[in-house]
């Protein structure tokens, strides 16, 4: 068998760590859920944003090929 160690175990490990020092680790790790689920948000409103744009600019590029 190897002994390679996956990252998300060093992770989890990392996290109780922290959780077993930090008396507020718990309150610190929803406030740093928050924000990544509000990241996440974002990035997924930019995407969509940024899609509906390029529809329009083929739809500008289609108009201005039968003009010209």
């Amino acid at each position: 068998m190897g002994t390679s160690t996956n990252p998300y175990i060093l992770f989890l490990i990392l996290i109780l760590l922290i959780m077993g020092f930090d008396q507020d680790a718990g309150k610190k790790l929803e406030v740093m859920r928050n924000v990544m689920d509000r990241m996440a948000s974002a990035m997924n409103n930019f995407k969509s944003g940024m899609n509906s744009l390029a529809v329009d600019f083929e739809e500008i590029h289609l108009l201005m090929k039968d003009i010209g």
